[in-house]
């Protein structure tokens, strides 16, 4: 917000700057276009003299706030729901009060920020709601754990890098941890076998295990009753655990594994560099025996691997053997029509994924499904269903390219030039013209925009649609001359009265730059 003595002293700079430019010879047309105000705003400072300028500027004037009655149920809104906007509270207003008056959405963002200035309520980045904290007294032993998984960028020595994943475990009572490395990204299989090397590692399970609502373990969350995958259900009935889910975004919850996630990626892998996943995973273990459970624990001040001592015997016993994965997700080039092949058939890619001839994706096949995920960070780009057919192409809708994107740009020009009819015009012909290249002639236009004012681009654009030019490079470089003419002093408008006029397309664009050029 603009405080009072820098809207005194904005003024006062505009005031003195109309007096030196008409000092200078230049009328109030031409003033007004230099500053970038009406002309009669140049008038207005004209006709006041140095007296009148320091008296109003004395003169403090008051107003009465259109929604002035609305400050009380503003202000209750604010403290007790700070984080929220200026939008949803207009919203609210309109619909708590019939009669609320009909004004812009600047106006309520406005008098809400006065609102939070005058009774000190903050907004969410300032003034969080704050969360209260207790210490919880330990739980028993072999109660519970917490899991979540994590990735990191390692070096590969050479100048390359590479990124590996893993699953983190710790046990809640002694602290006692377990990591486990891959190369891909965690899918149900690959975290079962994690889960069933952590059992093996501890000699045995506790009886809950805390987890983030992970895609890899829940398949839909159905309103709070969350489902499980149909293999990891199967692996919890047959391991008699209980798995515990938090609260969606709110890491919170589980900050012991959070914290061991970040004592493996900032103490483990840190400067380290990747040979192979074997020796990453045989290096993990020998850091857990000497650091991760060797030392004291910074809260419990107690060495891990001798509490876990005790913990050890009141864990459930584990009596399997881990068996790897037998589908591993394999990688697949990406065409360059953002599909990739698998068993006969293509599946779609969101547009843009295709980079070059080196872009590939994990492809995974389970339940039925073609799943494809981002071979940079793991994440799932898309699932489709399995095509048991031949020579199919399985495309998801939302990954073709957007054929109404012309549509939207040629709003966003109509906007900035406050709908001019010449404009829509001119964009009309183009795209009975040029239907083809209409997108890329308007995304020229819409990248000039910033550097050109309203009038400038009106003026350019008036002038080929005069002279039949379609033409977005056209219209650029008509926008630079007409800004040359402008700081020139040169008198722009009328500049078709001087060009031949054609009935078609122009012979030689060049001749219009000349033209203008001698203006």
């Amino acid at each position: 917000m603009i405080t009072t003595s820098r809207f005194f002293k904005e003024k006062q700079y505009m005031w003195y700057k109309v007096r030196e430019l008409q000092s200078k010879g230049l009328n109030k047309t031409q003033i007004g276009k230099h500053l970038g105000v009406d002309r009669s705003t140049v008038r207005r400072y004209l006709q006041m003299s140095r007296e009148d300028f320091v008296r109003r500027r004395n003169s403090h004037r008051k107003y009465t706030l259109k929604l002035a009655g609305y400050e009380e149920y503003v202000r209750g809104t604010l403290e007790e729901y700070p984080y929220i906007s200026a939008a949803r509270i207009h919203d609210w207003l309109k619909e708590c009060y019939p009669d609320f008056p009909e004004v812009c959405d600047k106006t309520v963002f406005n008098f809400v920020e006065k609102v939070r200035c005058k009774y000190g309520i903050g907004k969410k980045s300032e003034a969080r709601i704050r969360r209260d904290y207790e210490k919880l007294p330990d739980t028993p032993y072999g109660e519970y754990a917490q899991a979540d998984f994590g990735e990191k960028w390692m070096s590969a020595g050479n100048g390359r890098s590479t990124k590996v994943y893993f699953f983190a475990i710790v046990l809640a009572r002694s602290r006692y941890k377990f990591t486990f490395f891959a190369r891909r990204p965690f899918d149900t299989e690959l975290a079962i076998y994690a889960h069933e090397c952590a059992f093996e590692y501890f000699g045995g399970k506790p009886e809950k295990i805390l987890y983030d609502q992970d895609r890899v373990l829940i398949s839909r969350e159905n309103l709070g009753d969350l489902m499980l995958t149909r293999k990891f259900q199967t692996f919890v009935r047959e391991q008699h655990f209980q798995p515990v889910f938090c609260h969606k975004a709110d890491p919170e919850s589980k900050g012991k594994v959070e914290n061991v996630v970040k004592y493996v990626k900032e103490n483990f892998l840190v400067a380290r560099v990747f040979r192979d996943i074997d020796s990453l995973n045989r290096e993990a273990l020998e850091w857990l025996e000497r650091t991760g459970n060797g030392k004291v624990h910074g809260t419990t001040r107690l060495v891990p691997r001798e509490d876990f001592a005790v913990e050890k015997g009141f864990l459930m016993p584990y009596h399997g053997t881990p068996q790897p994965p037998q589908e591993e997700m394999r990688e697949y080039h990406v065409r360059k029509d953002n599909t990739v092949q698998y068993r006969g058939n293509y599946y779609s890619l969101p547009c843009g994924t295709y980079r070059s001839g080196q872009t590939t994706v994990w492809l995974q096949e389970t339940e039925g499904n073609v799943e494809l995920y981002n071979k940079d960070t793991g994440k799932l780009i898309c699932r489709h269903a399995l095509c048991t057919r031949k020579g199919r192409t399985v495309y998801d809708d939302s990954h073709r390219k957007p054929r109404n994107a012309g549509v939207k740009i040629a709003e966003r020009i109509l906007v900035h030039v406050s709908g001019n009819r010449e404009v829509a015009m001119w964009m009309d012909n183009l795209k009975r013209r040029k239907e083809r290249y209409y997108r890329d002639n308007l995304e020229v236009i819409l990248r000039i925009i910033p550097g050109y004012d309203k009038n400038t681009l009106i003026e350019a654009i008036r002038i080929c649609l005069d002279k039949g030019i379609y033409n977005g490079d056209s219209v650029k470089s008509l926008c630079e001359y007409v800004c040359r003419g402008k700081e020139n002093g040169t008198e722009i408008y009328g500049l078709e009265d001087r060009l031949p006029r054609q009935g078609g397309l122009i012979q030689s664009y060049n001749e219009i730059l000349r033209d203008y050029d001698k203006t």
